[in-house]
């Protein structure tokens, strides 16, 4: 909002936010120099459209400190915004005859204010009630109730000990505007800034305040100061905390997946032994008839043994050998495709480590750019959009898998058909699975790479063994709640191993 004084231009700025909760005037310049991130909707967002339209272009008339509390309010015609300043959640309320309209900050509503209270004013107060706040189990947070408008620095210097209440009493008779910074002015870096309370704005000299002291020309100038430094140290603070949550959230994902494949490659069977039963078939084609399930037959590297092997009765030795000879150059392919995402999945997670070390050493909000973009960076699989993921079981079935809520709805009741399978996690969120069956094709196995993907898609991922709903999709109905949500008239359950499906299913992109 904008306020002529002596015919010039300032600005009022109004701050609910921890730290800097106030009213400040500043000049245009100091103004432009503040950074400001607007939020784009939300209750945030309608409290600061309400508080234009009724501020906006207005005459204030009245502007008032509450005697004892740390709260004000601001009064422009029919409008009113009451400010509370004290405690870890600050707040902002517009009231409009008399009804509170909207509210900003983290606290609960500032309306209606608190009574005067005179008693509580610094010059006013017993020293008997500052006594007995001393023997408090927080004596700094008892101060600061029985004095509110000596701030939680000054009650912080009472309750150490620094300074007698004689002694500040005296001192508070003569303010000056003091502020303590972690340096010189001119010097100061945003990480200098980021620790709560790393720049103090004091009427007086007190002890027990450590760094540069800075004696700005007027209370307007010092709170200034007050203002830009603090929402500098604030935005890098929040930045970094940001960077720092995404790229560990990152590592941790990575670190998942690398134990993920590590279990799935220790799972595969070993090529050499599927090679040798496939040879052992070979050399007794003409010596021994499939007549059952599995056949006992020498093994062609040692002469004194013999070797079981599962075999399909219906084809010959020959063929039942082809077919282990291609399971074996499968397992193989699998086992390089895993090898292959270990690598990068480790080379991943190295990156994010230095980006942590990056972000946790840099000085300023310009050295977290490089960090916060590659850690905000979405994945090519995320670029491409919700659309469900394609899997072919290794029959060559197709398995849709969605991704998120509306996906799911979308796949479950738009995408699948009645008699298709539909799979899914019990008792967990998860991934929509639709085995695509419409003639009626699936086997067990085919089930079974289904039920593995959706216990992999689904909450139940790091659990070593999970259960799993089996239905056909003519037995799903949408419930209510929201997308996603459904319910099952009846289903199979099937308990199988979460299981990674890159390097073992065929993907169709």
């Amino acid at each position: 909002m904008a306020l002529e004084l002596a015919g010039e231009r300032h600005e009022l700025w109004l701050d609910a936010a921890p730290g800097t909760a106030g009213v400040y005037l500043l000049t245009r310049a100091e103004r432009r120099a503040i950074p400001v991130d607007e939020p784009s909707g939300g209750r945030s967002h309608q409290a600061l459209l309400h508080l234009r339209k009724r501020f906006g272009g207005t005459r204030l008339s009245a502007l008032d400190r509450i005697p004892g509390e740390r709260a004000l309010t601001l009064t422009a015609g029919p409008a009113v915004v009451a400010l509370r300043l004290w405690g870890p959640a600050p707040s902002l309320t517009l009231v409009v005859d008399g009804e509170p309209l909207a509210s900003l900050g983290t606290g609960a509503p500032a309306w209606p204010p608190p009574s005067p209270a005179p008693e509580r004013e610094w010059p006013s107060v017993e020293p008997a009630h500052l006594q007995a706040a001393m023997g408090e189990a927080s004596p700094a947070r008892a101060i600061l109730s029985a004095c509110p408008g000596l701030g939680p620095d000054l009650a912080r210097v009472l309750a150490r000990g620094d300074l007698s209440w004689e002694e500040l009493k005296r001192r508070l008779g003569d303010p000056h505007p003091i502020l303590f910074l972690p340096a010189p002015l001119e010097s100061l870096r945003d990480a200098d800034l980021a620790a709560p309370g790393a720049v103090t704005l004091l009427p007086v000299i007190v002890p027990g305040l450590q760094g540069t002291v800075l004696r700005p020309a007027s209370w307007r100038e010092a709170a200034a100061t007050l203002l830009s430094t603090r929402r500098r140290g604030g935005r890098f603070r929040a930045r970094r905390a940001a960077v720092m949550d995404e790229v560990r959230r990152e590592a941790r994902r990575l670190r998942a997946l690398e134990d993920h494949l590590a279990r799935d490659l220790a799972g595969l069977p070993p090529p050499d032994e599927l090679r040798r039963q496939a040879e052992a078939l070979l050399a007794s084609a003409g010596a021994v008839a499939a007549a059952s399930n599995e056949v006992e037959i020498p093994d062609p590297y040692d002469s004194g043994l013999r070797i079981r092997v599962r075999v399909d009765p219906r084809l010959s030795l020959p063929a039942n050998a082809d077919r282990l000879f291609e399971k074996a150059r499968r397992l193989e392919r699998a086992r390089r495709q895993i090898d292959a995402r270990r690598a990068d999945a480790r080379e991943k997670l190295q990156q994010a480590q230095v980006r942590e070390a990056g972000a946790l050493a840099a000085r300023d909000l310009a050295d977290l750019g490089e960090a916060a973009s590659r850690a905000g960076a979405r994945s090519p699989e995320n670029a491409r959009g919700a659309a469900p993921r394609h899997y072919l079981t290794a029959r060559g079935l197709s398995v849709l898998v969605g991704r998120g809520a509306r996906e799911n709805h979308r796949l479950t009741f738009a995408v699948a058909g009645p008699e298709d399978l539909w799979l899914h996690a019990r008792d967990v969120p998860g991934a929509h699975v639709i085995l695509r069956d419409p003639e009626g094709r699936a086997e067990s196995e085919d089930v079974r790479e289904a039920a593995e993907l959706a216990a992999f898609f689904s909450d139940a991922r790091a659990q070593p063994q999970a259960d799993v709903h089996v239905t056909r999709r003519k037995h799903v109905r949408a419930a209510r709640g929201g997308h996603g949500r459904v319910r099952i008239d009846h289903s199979d359950t099937l308990r199988v191993a979460p299981r990674d499906p890159e390097g073992r299913l065929r993907r169709r992109l």
